[in-house]
């Protein structure tokens, strides 16, 4: 006769390992599509992912949301991360705007800072912006005086002439002076660095993507109203 006791035992022991295998399934499949789909709703934090920024002005109602990349055309990363923010800001929502500030850690670094305020201030930085990225870290050139720079830039949106008159002007030195001020406020120390609101910090050591991704949230958190 079988022992039906034995029988019995053995079925339970198999179903309850068909339980488990089953669960074990489904969490691992349930992981796989919520780490392929990139779910973020409430996974950055601040402290962890960004800093907050303290005494940051409020935004005033209608103002625009601003997202400010500190920047310099000397920082290879601020060159490889560039491709990427082109394709991202044109995805910005409206009432976003997108606009750089160059960091100014050196002399050298300083003087590509004005080249880039002088561009901006000629409406020429289309025709250059990709160029000097280029010329300095796959072409090896250093620029080192106004002079040089204004022999790249000739014939590309301005004059040499042109280019030095409005590089020494009191608007471009002004911007310099502005863009320094907010740099030492903001307490930037690397680049490329992000800035969304001129509130948050975004912790750059999680990769381009994903700091792309935070800034994300962080202007919908700010757009909805809800942000901290």
């Amino acid at each position: 006769m079988p022992d039906k006791k034995k029988d019995t035992k053995a079925l339970r022991l198999r179903n309850s390992i068909l339980i488990f295998v089953v669960v074990v399934v489904m969490l691992v499949l349930g992981y796989g599509t919520l780490y392929s789909t990139g779910v973020t709703e409430g996974e950055y934090l601040a402290g962890e992912h960004y800093r907050v920024i303290d005494s940051a002005p409020a935004r005033r109602p209608g103002e625009a949301l601003t997202v400010d990349e500190y920047f310099s055309y000397g920082c290879v990363h601020c060159k490889n991360f560039d491709p990427l923010i082109e394709e991202w800001r044109e995805s910005l929502p409206e009432g976003v705007t997108f606009s750089r500030s160059p960091i100014a850690f050196s002399p050298t670094w300083t003087l590509l800072a004005q080249t880039y305020f002088t561009l901006e201030y000629l409406d020429i930085l289309e025709q250059n912006h990709t160029r000097f990225f280029n010329a300095i870290h796959d072409r090896g050139i250093q620029f080192l005086s106004a002079e040089q720079v204004a022999d790249f830039v000739d014939g590309r949106g301005a004059s040499r002439e042109e280019f030095l008159q409005a590089f020494n002007s009191p608007e471009v030195r002004r911007a310099l002076r502005e863009a320094d001020a907010a740099q030492r406020r903001i307490q930037i120390n690397s680049v490329p660095t992000l800035v969304v609101a001129d509130k948050y910090v975004i912790n750059m050591d999680n990769g381009r993507k994903v700091a792309l991704e935070i800034a994300n949230q962080l202007i919908a958190e700010e757009l909805n109203g809800s942000g901290n």
